[in-house]
């Protein structure tokens, strides 16, 4: 049997990480899992032990709702309001509304007090790739909300999005040096590795993957399809203004 002085020392540990996940904005239900999936997993003997604990919580704070990601939303308010609304929209929407805050340190989301009404913060790991951390999902209840929203924002990006189809139109898929370049502004490579950093992050939240990489380069070089070209000019947008409201 595991003395207690091996509990004992197992959930201290533990107990650090999970502040880690706390300050993160991981969800209070979540990280009392996160313990004893932990402690199983460092102790196997315990693993019964835990598994009674887990399944108490379970019953005691049922999660009725999955949760969905702002990329479900996007495609649910759009079939709603028969106009097409991007995910970056939805974000957008959402901190408008007061139902999350951006990290910009930490390139992460997390709910407000209030959002937590309409959402919840889970550990998530990506089926296509090693990323995993923390991610915000929400309940069907923010659907009609946001589609209240949407109407009364009207259709001032309408000739910005007409003129960024226009531009793309023909061409399947870009590189950051070429946009930029499409864009006639300056650059250095510095600031191109910049904006690649954050277009494969918005990349990443929109598409749960990385943007595929161009082989044979010296300096790892993303590319992007000509779908996702919006998420590129929003990287450019973040370094070439970075005073400008970010639309996120």
């Amino acid at each position: 049997m595991v003395s207690p002085e091996q509990i004992s020392a197992a959930i201290s540990t533990i107990d650090q990480l999970s502040n880690w996940l706390e300050n993160a904005g991981l969800d209070q239900v979540a990280i009392a899992q996160f313990k004893f999936n932990s402690l199983a997993a460092m102790y196997p003997e315990l693993k019964e032990v835990a598994e009674i604990a887990k399944s108490l919580i379970g019953t005691a704070f049922p999660l009725t709702e999955e949760g969905m990601t702002v990329t479900q939303l996007a495609t649910i308010v759009t079939e709603n309001l028969g106009k097409k609304i991007k995910p970056e929209q939805v974000n957008q929407a959402l901190v408008e509304l007061g139902y999350q805050e951006r990290n910009e340190e930490k390139r992460t989301w997390s709910l407000t007090e209030t959002g937590k009404e309409h959402g919840i913060s889970l550990l998530a790991t990506s089926a296509t790739n090693s990323w995993s951390g923390v991610q915000v999902k929400w309940y069907r209840s923010v659907i009609p909300i946001l589609v209240d929203y949407f109407p009364e924002q009207g259709d001032s990006s309408a000739a910005q999005e007409s003129t960024t189809k226009s531009s793309s139109k023909g061409k399947k898929a870009w590189t950051i040096a070429e946009r930029i370049k499409e864009q006639k502004l300056t650059s250095n490579p510095e600031q191109i590795q910049l904006i690649q950093s954050f277009a494969d992050e918005f990349y990443l939240e929109q598409y749960g993957t990385k943007p595929p990489r161009l082989s044979g380069r010296k300096t790892p070089t993303s590319s992007y399809p000509s779908e996702a070209i919006e998420i590129v000019d929003r990287a450019i947008e973040k370094v070439f203004n970075p005073k400008k409201k970010s639309e996120f």
